[in-house]
């Protein structure tokens, strides 16, 4: 059972969306900086569009997270899940029971809204495990 409606393909693509705007982004910015010769500004927003296209190159070749991950933030989010509805069950019964105005209807309210939050950061906004930095990539200072 999946969390999210999105398959790995989708994802792929939504990540491949976003390089590409960020990479035209990048290209403007330096772009702008070399018109008001702006070198520092200008190898800084380099050294960001490099960066940009070794993740894209990475993700046309084919590259994905290791599978050791997978399966943690898949347990993670069924957890999280199950405790959300445990949660949201308790919650409802609370209400029930003592009305809106409680002290622990607040502090559970809170819990849910953080328990949402920790849903949707493993079900739906993964974000990709980076590859290693290689010692030619990183920058010499």
């Amino acid at each position: 059972m999946r969390l999210s409606t999105h398959g790995p393909a989708g994802r792929a693509q939504f990540r491949r969306t976003i390089l590409q705007s960020l990479i035209g982004s990048a290209e403007a910015e330096v772009a702008l900086r070399r018109s008001r010769r702006q070198r520092l500004r200008a190898r800084r927003a380099e050294r960001r569009l490099d960066e940009l296209r070794r993740q894209l190159s990475a993700l046309e070749n084919g590259y994905r997270r290791p599978a050791g991950n997978r399966w943690r933030s898949a347990a993670l989010g069924r957890a999280v899940g199950a405790l959300w509805i445990v949660g949201a069950v308790l919650l409802g019964i609370e209400i029930a029971v003592d009305g809106v105005d409680s002290t622990t209807v607040i502090v559970g309210d809170a819990a849910m809204l953080a328990l949402t939050v920790v849903w949707f950061l493993l079900a739906v906004a993964r974000v990709p495990v980076s590859e290693p930095r290689s010692a030619e990539s990183a920058p010499h200072e």
